[in-house]
């Protein structure tokens, strides 16, 4: 679980941190930071485990860098720290970084001890912490254990553990985190290709773009027959009564929903629809126990709808052992989460 992000002159936030529960709300008018603080989440996730920084993945297409620098300044770093529960500890990693001057640095913690602290110096890095050491090449390496190759032997125990802990949020954060936009709307479509490159097994894509195709497989293969329960049985939720994807021709699949009795392309389906079943579609595909983030979980619903959108996702949340975050701007989404017990984050 992720009990906190904080962001220092990262895009519109200059220097804040919120704190998450296994449910959250991040709530907020236009323009407060709930989008930012997802986002600063998902590029340090979806850069897991890599040799850099990635600002185009599967979670989050970031295309300049003056996007992300506060005041688009890229002499000034801008960081993120994530408090991540592993293995029973808790874990805090940060990631600072200047795009003109390339400077990066980083730092990981456990159960609130400092455990290394690594910077770049000159082309290559510095261990400044827990002893001052020379590194083999810069720390740019994002969740790798891979930054704390020293050129010259280091003994010291602090060290070892900040490989460990490094090598667990590489590997126990695989598969555990999952985010979708407030851009699902526009990955609509009245046929898809049958086959598309890189599709994740448990993810409906940042925006939905997924989705389909997913529950093409839903909806025939055996091995999905839990899912296909629970998806039927919540598929009030969002507004239609079924659901069924086919070959409509050579290389193209369609979605159709049925509401009211009538058949009609997913196309069609209106926004509230087109904005809550990807959203189911993920909770169900999730792994277990993993993160989801949802923003904008207010997109085309209507306020009279949250307390029962809010309480149907929670349901699921809660069945499958997930983290849920949440953003919404409406009022109403205010009072739902407070009534159903989730912790609401003011922004």
């Amino acid at each position: 679980m992720i009990g906190s992000i904080c962001l220092d002159h990262f895009r519109g936030v200059e220097n804040r941190c919120v704190k998450l529960s296994r449910t959250t709300l991040l709530f907020g008018p236009p323009n407060s930071g709930k989008t930012t603080f997802m986002e600063g989440a998902a590029l340090l996730m979806q850069s897991r485990g890599e040799q850099w920084l990635v600002l185009e993945g599967p979670l989050l297409i970031i295309h300049e860098p003056e996007d992300i620098h506060f005041g688009g300044d890229l002499e000034k770093p801008f960081g993120i720290e994530l408090a991540v529960e592993l293995e029973g500890s808790a874990v805090v990693y940060g990631y600072r970084y200047a795009t003109a001057t390339n400077y990066v640095e980083q730092w990981v913690a456990r159960n609130g001890e400092l455990l290394a602290k690594m910077a770049k110096r000159g082309d290559r890095g510095v261990l400044l912490h827990p002893v001052e050491a020379e590194l083999c090449v810069a720390p740019y390496a994002v969740m790798n254990e891979d930054v704390l190759i020293t050129c010259g032997a280091v003994e010291d125990e602090k060290v070892r553990a900040a490989e460990r802990a490094l090598l667990d949020l590489r590997v126990g954060l695989k598969d555990k985190f999952y985010f979708i936009s407030g851009r699902r709307l526009a990955a609509w479509k009245y046929t898809y290709e049958t086959h598309v490159d890189l599709m994740p097994a448990t993810s409906v894509g940042s925006e939905g773009q997924f989705t389909a195709h997913h529950l093409s497989r839903v909806l025939t293969q055996a091995a999905y027959e839990r899912v296909r329960e629970m998806l039927y049985a919540f598929l009030p939720l969002a507004g239609i009564e079924d659901v069924r994807v086919g070959l409509v021709k050579s290389g193209r699949i369609a979605m159709y929903i049925k509401r009211g009795g009538l058949w009609t392309n997913a196309y069609n389906a209106g926004s509230y629809t087109k904005a809550v079943l990807p959203v189911l579609l993920q909770l169900l595909l999730a792994n277990p126990g993993a993160a989801v983030f949802i923003d904008d979980v207010d997109l085309a619903v209507p306020g009279t709808q949250a307390e029962k959108l809010l309480s149907g996702l929670l349901e699921i949340a809660s069945a499958r052992g997930l983290q849920l975050v949440l953003s919404a701007r409406e009022p109403a989404f205010a009072a739902a989460a407070e009534k159903l017990g989730i912790h609401a984050a003011s922004l």
